[in-house]
């Protein structure tokens, strides 16, 4: 039987399928086999063009599923049509059902709570590579955490962010009708730059296992900042 890596894009939204577009043709036509996963709770509606990458309306994870099968038949893909959750709970997915040791895992999720099973979870695995983008209206950040043989080798997502390690929102499946109606204002062009650099730094990960070494400066500097207001990308230091 053959070994497949597996990608696990958790989020198809405004980040998440924007970085689809990009990571599906360079899986592809990869050398390794790829598994990829697509999770995500949600539906495409006429009101998510104008910030999000889809062909059709219907749930987030079949259609894009969907999508990669037509275009890039090498790739095995699994869609997932459920938000995830740490136990299962509420007609969730639990996260250890989908997210396994050694995947590379695309966080592009809205929410805090989330981000947080998702870190706290990779934190418990053997191996993983977990790449979280987000952003607000012209900004935003990308963190990586990398962990190998059991050990840390970048800051957690919630170190170095209160924000995350004590979250004061809601997981999708948490909220009311009136409360999912509600979302913040972006920009495509801020979910386009989440997305990018996300993909940039899933580059620098594979060409490193591909040499058998990880920059050190990369992961010193596992956080970035950007502005696209002022076009500007920042790295940060954080140590573990």
């Amino acid at each position: 039987m053959e070994i497949r890596n597996r990608a696990v894009v958790v989020g198809l939204g405004g980040i998440g399928s924007f970085l689809l577009s990009g990571l599906s043709p360079f899986l592809n036509y990869s050398l390794d086999p790829w598994e990829l996963v697509l999770i995500d709770g949600d539906k495409y509606e006429p009101h998510n063009h104008t910030r999000q990458s889809f062909t059709e309306l219907g749930p987030k994870a079949d259609v894009q599923a969907t999508w990669v099968a037509i275009n890039y038949p090498k790739l095995v893909v699994s869609p997932v049509p459920r938000y995830i959750s740490a136990t299962g709970e509420k007609d969730t997915q639990a996260i250890d059902q989908v997210i396994k040791t050694g995947d590379t895992v695309f966080s592009c999720v809205d929410n805090h709570k989330t981000r947080k099973v998702i870190s706290k979870y990779c934190a418990s695995l053997e191996n993983v590579v977990l790449i979280s983008g987000g952003n607000e209206t012209h900004d935003g950040n990308v963190q990586i955490f990398v962990r190998r043989e059991g050990k840390n080798l970048t800051a957690t997502l919630d170190k170095y962010h209160p924000e995350i390690a004590k979250p004061k929102d809601k997981m999708p499946h948490e909220l009311s009708c009136d409360e999912a109606a509600v979302s913040s204002p972006q920009v495509i062009f801020a979910n386009f730059m989440a997305a990018s650099l996300m993909l940039n730094a899933f580059y620098s990960m594979i060409r490193a296992n591909h040499i058998d070494e990880i920059n050190a400066v990369t992961l010193e500097e596992s956080e970035i900042y950007f502005d696209i207001i002022f076009n500007r990308v920042m790295p940060r230091v954080r140590k573990i």
